[in-house]
């Protein structure tokens, strides 16, 4: 089995998670690698994604469990060659069982840069020292607003066009592009922008990098 870290960036990013999963699935066929399948009337690869992203989100920081007997870089070497443009295996390790990589995340750092220069983007800081930090956002076809301040690390603005997010993600979760459509409507920003997920944590804020493949073999 192998652990496998990927990045989604550019046009990749517009690809919805089922497709991505497809992509890499066909990927792994075209190279000729044997992969265990699941047993039953419509068999699977076993291979096991962590979670969705949004789409248009960018990620340096995505992994997937696939249950092949390769060696690791001769893998990703040749795996990339079939994968489409802006999909990326970074790096990859053996591993003796899945991670769970759902399971195991719990928060994610983000980088959203503005298309444009905001004279007042450092205001936007302030909204973390709310004691409520209020969002609202559309979920099938209903308006929901949400208090998101326990689900806030930290907000912090580097220039007038760069904001570092560290975010809950996994069983509690606030999505990215949810926080920052709420602020630039709250902080009138009409100049649009562009999410990077950088970084992904366990409770502990331990790296998943350290997690998942410093306890590879």
């Amino acid at each position: 089995m192998l652990i496998c870290k990927y990045k989604r960036v550019g046009n990749a990013s517009f690809v919805p998670h089922l497709d991505t999963l497809r992509a890499v699935v066909m990927g792994i066929r075209r190279i000729g690698v044997k992969a265990e399948y699941s047993e039953g009337f419509n068999p699977h690869m076993k291979i096991f994604f962590g979670q969705p992203l949004p789409i248009g989100t960018e990620s340096e920081c995505e992994y997937f469990c696939a249950y092949v007997n390769e060696e690791p870089n001769e893998f990703a070497e040749k795996l990339n060659k079939s994968l489409p443009s802006g999909l990326q295996i970074t790096a990859a390790a053996r591993a003796e069982k899945d991670p769970n990589v759902a399971k195991i995340m719990c928060f994610a750092d983000y980088t959203v840069t503005m298309r444009g220069k905001v004279d007042n983007l450092r205001a936007v800081e302030s909204f973390a020292e709310l004691d409520e930090c209020v969002i609202s956002y559309e979920q099938k076809g209903e308006l929901v607003k949400k208090d998101v301040k326990p689900l806030i690390s930290f907000l912090r603005v580097c220039d007038e066009r760069t904001v570092k997010l560290r975010l809950s993600c996994g069983n509690k979760n606030l999505r990215a592009d949810r926080l920052t459509n709420s602020l630039c409507k709250i902080y009138g920003i009409t100049c649009g922008y562009d999410i990077i997920k950088t970084n992904m944590y366990d409770c502990n804020f331990v790296d998943l990098d350290t997690i998942l493949f410093g306890s590879c073999n």
